[in-house]
This record gives C-alpha cells, sequence and structure tokens, in this order.
C-alpha cells in the first residue's frame, strides 16, 4: 500500500516538475516577445522623431548613437525618479489633511 502511495506522490511531482519545466519555456518565451515588442516600439519612436537614414552606414552609425542615447537618458530618468520616490517619507500621515477634506465634504 506504502508503494502505491509513493509511486503515486512521485508521479504527481514528475508531472508538476514538467509542467514547471514548460512553465519556465513559456516565461521565456514571453519575455523574449516583451523584449522584442520593446525593442521594436522604441526604435520606431526614435526613428520617427528624428527621421534617421538607414540607407548608409554613416546613417545607421548615427541612429545606433542617437538610440542609445535615448535609452541611456530613459535609464537616467527612472534612476531619478526612483532616488525621489525612496526619499520621500511614506509613513506619515497629515491628519489636518484628511480633517479638512472632510470638512470641505459636508459643506
Amino acid at each position: 500500500m506504502i508503494t502505491w502511495a509513493v509511486m503515486v506522490i512521485l508521479i504527481v511531482l514528475g508531472i508538476i516538475a514538467i509542467r514547471m519545466n514548460h512553465l519556465k519555456h513559456r516565461i521565456f518565451i514571453i519575455i523574449l516577445i516583451s523584449a522584442a515588442l520593446f525593442l521594436y516600439l522604441t526604435m520606431t519612436y526614435v526613428n520617427t522623431k528624428n527621421e534617421l537614414d538607414f540607407t548608409n552606414s554613416e546613417g545607421v552609425l548615427k541612429a545606433v548613437g542617437v538610440y542609445t542615447g535615448w535609452l541611456a537618458n530613459g535609464f537616467e530618468n527612472l534612476k531619478s525618479v526612483t532616488g525621489y520616490a525612496i526619499k520621500m517619507d511614506w509613513t506619515s500621515t497629515n491628519k489636518t489633511f484628511l480633517k479638512n477634506i472632510e470638512k470641505d465634504l459636508k459643506t
């Protein structure tokens, strides 16, 4: 009886492991598709804003420089916004502010 229980548990764990492995592949594919979509959309945006020329090698090199500069600027902005959010005091509550809102709602 115990042998059957152990076999059933091992089969269930094996099925879960197969599904987890399959889930990893799905997540990896979703990440790849998201990265490709991000690159496509951002490159299209930068191309339309800057009217880049891809007909010669100089234009391609300029486009790569503009795109990497755009990405670096975006990450720099994200870093600044994150720093400002971290520096904020999220624990304090202003009870007088809430009382003023309640007072305004009553009138």
